[in-house]
């Protein structure tokens, strides 16, 4: 569990994120499972809120819920 904690605290604002499987949130959210979202607010608490892909906005929500999503580099000559 202190890998999930340290991605929670490393969010900024513009970072786009998913829920973390079996967290409260994500068994609350069905319909933002696998989707991904942007931190558009980060409060001096360490709250964070994130607009999802497909409208929806969770405000206000503990930073440890969510994962930091990195990109991979796309192959070259396809």
């Amino acid at each position: 569990m202190k890998q999930k904690s340290q991605l929670g605290t490393g969010l900024k604002v513009g970072d786009q994120v998913r829920l973390i499987a079996q967290t409260l949130a994500w068994r609350a959210e069905m319909t933002l499972r696998g989707q991904i979202g942007e931190v558009i607010e980060r409060r001096d608490d360490g709250r964070v809120s994130i607009r999802f892909d497909n409208g929806r906005l969770l405000m206000g929500r503990t930073a440890d819920q969510f994962e930091h999503r990195v990109d991979l580099p796309k192959a070259k000559g396809k």
